[in-house]
């Protein structure tokens, strides 16, 4: 079934007058262009011997389209420029074309009509000009259309098949200005469509779909000039997942170096699931996931943190996911870590001072880092006789890795003051923390 094209009627072309010159013998004659001895014919006559444009220009052209007319015609040496004419046309006879009115002066041998109406006929012609004002005789005239109309969509959309490979679809076309096919599909209904293909069949297979993933589909039809119809109705489709399957690539969020502590962190798809999760690097990019010389590690979770190098800035770290029927992913793409220089971490606070028989007990809160601060590893205890501690007059330091100390061998009946820094992988220390006291017992 076509779709019928509502056109504006055509103007009615007004008659020309042919003047009559009579003779003494009565005969009807066409008047002669006045001349006198010696004169040219006139320069605009297509017929004048003199006259180079003797032919119209050839492979005269015309496509219609959704935003412009096309025009087109080989150029002819002789000429400089070229006339192109305009008229309504209504049907598919002469004497349903309006008159020609000139539409353009082109340099060239194309042309494009944007000014046409949308969905109206119109026949075009093209002559040529040269620099002494000659003039070529017309193409013929051929009819274009500014169309505007979209096809009527496609009818009865159904899935025929899905498996392993991919989702078949088949369907109805809407009318015969269709051409072609374009199918959409959203990961609901709801959500947007994304183009996935084209064909020039009723048919089509989505090959591309995430296994396990279940899309709504519709498919639209392209007429000649590329306008789109409607949308069909729309149907469902999932490609299966088998123990074959793999899973989809990671998708790597976050790369950052603070220091030397490398943080990665990465989404998965959930519809194949993953046992666990290959971190590689090397000093090229792409990674090659291929080669076990640059395999870092293995989790199971979505991010992996760990403490690396001085040239740990030079690598570039892709991330490889395993099925539980140990089929690997593709790589996610490789990443280059943000650096950014360590800091010091924040300062703590002691909390809990216990006295006792020649020892102090001495407890603190831990001090928190974020995900862009180098990992505290430890603490260092100060201690002095005298007040106002600082780094440079303490008489005693100690390291450890918890937030306790007991401080043994003191002389029962002496006041001890303290403060402890928090240290970093990186070698950084914070400020001290408030300073304390106690006096232990003999």
């Amino acid at each position: 079934m076509s779709r019928r094209r509502h056109l504006r009627p055509a103007a009615v072309a007004s008659a020309t007058a042919v003047v009559l010159a009579l003779g003494l013998t009565g005969t009807a004659h066409a008047a002669a262009p006045a001349t006198t001895p010696g004169s040219a014919a006139r320069a605009d006559d297509p017929d004048q011997p003199e006259n180079p444009l003797y032919d119209a220009p050839e492979g005269f052209r015309v496509d219609s389209g959704r935003e412009a007319v096309a025009l087109s015609w080989s150029t002819l040496s002789a000429a400089t420029a070229y006339e192109v004419h305009r008229a309504e046309a209504e049907g598919t006879g002469p004497d349903e074309v309006g008159p020609f009115e000139l539409l353009a002066t082109v340099p060239t041998g194309s042309y494009a009509d944007d000014s046409a109406d949308p969905d109206v006929a119109y026949a075009y012609k093209v002559r040529a000009l040269d620099g002494a004002g000659h003039v070529s005789p017309y193409t013929e005239s051929l009819r274009g259309t500014r169309d505007t109309v979209a096809p009527f969509a496609p009818r009865d959309l159904t899935r025929a098949r899905q498996d392993e490979r991919g989702v078949t679809l088949t369907w109805r076309t809407g009318d015969s200005d269709s051409v072609k096919y374009m199918l959409y599909r959203a990961e609901s209904p709801s959500a947007p469509r994304v183009k996935v293909g084209s064909t020039t069949s009723l048919t089509f297979r989505d090959t591309k779909g995430e296994p396990g993933l279940t899309y709504s589909y519709e498919v639209r039809g392209v007429d000649a000039v590329g306008n789109e119809s409607e949308a069909s109705n729309s149907v469902t489709g999932t490609r299966t997942v088998t123990a074959a399957t793999a899973p989809k690539a990671p998708s790597v969020g976050s790369a950052r170096l603070v220091g030397k502590r490398l943080t990665l962190s990465w989404s998965q798809s959930p519809y194949v699931p993953v046992s666990s999760y290959t971190v590689y690097r090397s000093k090229t990019s792409p990674v090659d996931t291929s080669d076990p010389a640059n395999r870092l590690a293995t989790t199971a979770g979505k991010e992996y943190t760990a403490t690396v190098g001085e040239d740990g800035r030079d690598y570039s770290y892709a991330v490889v996911a395993t099925s539980q029927h140990s089929v690997r992913s593709p790589a996610s793409a490789s990443v280059r870590p943000t650096y950014t220089e360590p800091r010091p971490p924040g300062a703590t606070y002691v909390h809990d001072v216990a006295p006792g028989a020649g020892s102090v007990r001495l407890g603190w809160s831990a001090v928190p880092y974020g995900s862009d601060e180098s990992r505290v590893t430890g603490y260092r205890v100060y201690r002095s006789t005298s007040p106002h501690l600082t780094k440079e007059n303490a008489e005693f330091t100690e390291v450890t890795s918890g937030t306790e100390y007991v401080d043994r061998g003191l002389t029962g009946g002496t006041k001890y003051y303290y403060a402890v820094a928090a240290l970093n992988e990186d070698g950084l220390e914070s400020a001290l923390s408030p300073e304390v006291s106690a006096t232990p017992t003999s």
